[in-house]
């Protein structure tokens, strides 16, 4: 058993796939996966740690152990919600909010202009858990390199 999902964000947040072990629905979900439109990490944030915080709706395992990993796939500076002055400022306390009810958080910047320092600092659980990629082309490798079964 292994449960992955998938949400997206962009002027507001969808879930794409509830969390899962059909991991050929999960595959299609990400393979469909576009970029464009502005950046609410917020939302997006907040939509993966809602479906990973119900065991009990036959969407995730339900023993209570397994751990909860989020994987965060931007590739910009969150600009949503309103006023966009803060949605930086939203987006790292749900990311705080996430962890407090015991997700880990990874995060793939993609592209020359993300805010690394932001995402390694605020979003991501720590420096080891931010991964820089050039492109979406190359993002294929770095979540097969992610160990997230430790």
């Amino acid at each position: 058993g292994i449960h992955a999902g998938k949400s997206s964000f962009s002027t507001t947040a969808s879930l794409n796939h509830h969390l899962s072990d059909n991991a050929v629905s999960v595959k299609a979900a990400i393979d469909a996966m576009t970029s464009g439109g502005f950046t609410n990490l917020k939302d997006g944030i907040d939509l993966a740690a809602a479906e990973m915080a119900n065991p009990g709706d036959s969407h995730d395992r339900a023993d209570l152990t397994s751990p909860d990993k989020m994987i965060v796939i931007t590739d910009g500076h969150p600009n949503r919600p309103f006023p966009s002055s803060t949605a930086d400022d939203l987006a790292a306390a749900s990311a705080d909010a996430a962890r407090s009810a015991g997700a880990e958080l990874f995060v793939v910047g993609v592209g020359g202009d993300v805010d690394a320092t932001y995402l390694q600092n605020e979003i991501a659980d720590d420096a080891s858990h931010y991964f820089s990629v050039s492109n979406y082309s190359a993002l294929q490798n770095t979540l097969q390199n992610l160990d997230l079964c430790q």
